[in-house]
């Protein structure tokens, strides 16, 4: 019975997806091409998502061959959709079409059509393999119906928009009508995830928080964008009299500007204006302001030189080091089985590291912009420092145990690290607290700490870490 109740879930599930999906695929093909495809191929095209998904997932096979059986899928889908758009005289099996459609020549508003079906194939078959790899949970399916209405109710402020500001009425009568079938699939699917499935009896509990939020930002954003639009000739007027202002200010201001910087770089000599005709073979333009002096015409031509190579060899170095992830990526295997296998979602540890590098480059931002007043705020940069040595602090690991660590590895800041760990312990633990004095020697140890000295051993440490790490995984 739990089986069969899956599957009728599944099948009830997609059929709410594709719902709303079709909806805004008719609607914008319609307002964009004139024409749009069936619903069935929409639900072909999105199935054959789901099936060729289930179908690869958990055989351990290469993230490339994953990609390239995807390509090979949606290619078919968008052939199937082109056959039914274009040439649905032909038999799908005759290759004669597929003969036509490359050889026949196209105006560039064909190819724009062409690009904007294979967009919208793409959309679709993207969906379909993300609600392959979806759980048919309670509080899902709750957030799917949640997104779904939000999508008929922007389609019809799409359209009242067309038709009011633009004077533009898209006959598709099929996207709005397809809102009734969608509410009653959204109710049988919640009623069986509630009653086969052990749903709770609340409805998202613990979301209290997010509701508030969520619905205090969509008033919001509601009110804004209405004020926006009510005010919009006002807003333009004032926008074109703040450019004159500009215009007259920098036209005022860059006299003054232009005599400062001369006055600056010529050491009191203010230049002339010059003539209106200028020598031939010269562009004033591109004169240095040092022609008089042969060594500042040297090291400006160093400079510019030495800062060109120093882009190029970044750009470089960081065209590489892409190349080599994607490459170690694409040839890296999937799980064999993927519910319980560590490297179940290839891109989430990337999302968890970009949001940690994003996290510590703000949280050094604020540093350099407000400064420590805390000691819990340096040993909390003191934790990513040491992480980022390749010495991440345990659960387990109290403060003292944690400077005991970096100091075993980095004993000339020794003396540094056990002043922030024993500024903590005073914030923490003392009577009358930490002292301006202490904090500020804190402070201190921790600039020390940054200082690009180190940044060869700490790249070392990090390096051995990382060599350790996985033979301690291969060993397992």
């Amino acid at each position: 019975m739990k089986v069969k109740n899956s599957a009728l879930l599944s099948l009830i599930t997609g059929a709410m997806e594709i719902c709303w999906i079709y909806s805004w695929v008719s609607f914008t093909m319609t307002a964009v091409l004139g024409n749009t495809i069936s619903l069935l191929e929409t639900a072909a095209a999105f199935s054959f998502a789901i099936v060729l998904t289930n179908v690869s997932t958990g055989h351990g096979w290469r993230v490339v061959t994953l990609i390239i059986t995807h390509i090979l899928g949606c290619s078919l889908a968008v052939a199937y959709i082109l056959h039914g758009i274009f040439y649905p005289s032909y038999p799908i099996f005759n290759t004669h079409w597929i003969s036509l459609f490359f050889t026949v020549a196209r105006e560039p508003m064909d190819w724009v059509h062409h690009i904007f079906i294979l967009i919208c194939v793409g959309l679709i078959w993207l969906a379909g393999t993300a609600f392959a790899k979806r759980r048919k949970t309670y509080s899902v399916i709750c957030a799917r119906f949640d997104i779904g209405l939000a999508a008929f109710f922007i389609l019809l402020l799409a359209k009242l928009t067309l038709r009011v500001k633009g004077g533009i009425n898209v006959d598709d009568s099929l996207s709005s009508a397809l809102i009734y079938p969608f509410l009653l699939l959204s109710i049988i699917a919640i009623g069986i995830t509630r009653v086969g499935h052990g749903g709770v009896r609340r409805f998202l509990p613990g979301r209290g928080g997010s509701g508030i939020l969520m619905s205090t930002v969509s008033v919001v954003i509601l009110i804004v964008s209405t004020s926006v639009f009510l005010l919009l000739p006002i807003l333009t007027q004032v926008a074109d009299t703040g450019q004159r202002v500009l215009k007259g200010l920098a036209l005022w201001i860059l006299p003054v500007v232009s005599s400062v910087v001369r006055f600056m770089f010529m050491g009191g000599q203010v230049r002339s204006d010059p003539s209106s005709g200028s020598p031939p073979g010269k562009d004033f333009g591109s004169e240095s302001l040092f022609a008089d002096s042969w060594w500042m015409e040297l090291l400006e031509v160093i400079l510019r030189k030495g800062i060109e190579i120093i882009a190029i060899m970044f750009f470089a170095f960081t065209i590489a080091i892409l190349i080599y992830l994607i490459m170690r990526w694409l040839f890296s295997r999937t799980a064999i089985n993927p519910d319980t296998a560590r490297n179940k979602n290839h891109f989430l540890p990337w999302y968890k590291r970009l949001w940690q590098f994003l996290r510590s480059l703000w949280k050094a931002v604020l540093g350099v912009a407000q400064g420590y007043k805390r000691a819990s705020e340096l040993f909390s940069v003191l934790t990513e420092w040491g992480r980022r040595s390749g010495l991440p602090r345990l659960m387990t690991d109290t403060p003292f145990e944690f400077g005991i660590k970096l100091c075993g590895q980095f004993p000339k800041l020794k003396m540094e690290i056990e002043t922030i760990i024993n500024a903590l312990t005073i914030e923490i633990y003392g009577k009358e607290g930490l002292k301006s004095e202490q904090l500020a020697s804190a402070v201190n140890a921790w600039y020390t700490l940054r200082s690009p000295v180190y940044w060869p051993r700490r790249l070392k440490m990090r390096i051995i870490s990382k060599i350790h790490s996985r033979q301690g995984i291969h060993n397992l």
